[in-house]
């Protein structure tokens, strides 16, 4: 995959920012991917694929499989929608960097302003940026609240 739309943060920021996730505790899963917006996806011991998304706030189930998600990211519509590609694209074209072990942060947040712009991408450290998501979510509503 293209390392403009993937990071390459370590196991360690990797291992820190899905303990983050209630979902992911007590699970034995296995980095896949990281997104240059820091979705993280994992193989949990039980074969399907989960994804940690700081964007959206949510962390669920994306694929039966590993190769369900290959084929995911094989559909171009998918793979550019999941990875924002044109956010990232725009963000190149605007000079807007991140260091490869770096993700693109947002702030403020969208989900204070429902919307991503390339003025308030933040190239920032994983754990950094899922921390400051986690605490966001905090403040969230239940479902069906």
């Amino acid at each position: 995959m293209d390392p403009l739309f993937i990071a390459t943060p370590t196991q360690t920021e990797v291992g820190e920012a899905m303990r983050l996730w209630p979902e992911l505790r007590g699970r034995r899963v296995r980095p896949l991917l990281v997104s240059a917006f820091g979705e993280i996806f994992v193989e949990t011991d039980a074969g399907d694929v989960w994804a940690a998304d700081p964007v959206e706030i949510t962390c669920e189930r994306v694929a039966p499989s590993v190769a369900a998600l290959e084929a995911r990211f094989a559909d171009p519509e998918w793979a550019q929608e999941r990875l924002m590609a044109n956010v990232v694209l725009l963000a190149r074209d605007k000079g807007i960097v991140r260091a490869q072990d770096q993700v693109f942060s947002i702030a403020p947040h969208p989900w204070f302003t429902g919307s991503v712009t390339v003025g308030s991408l933040i190239p920032m450290g994983l754990r950094v940026w899922h921390h400051l998501v986690s605490q966001i979510r905090e403040q969230i509503p239940p479902p069906g609240r």
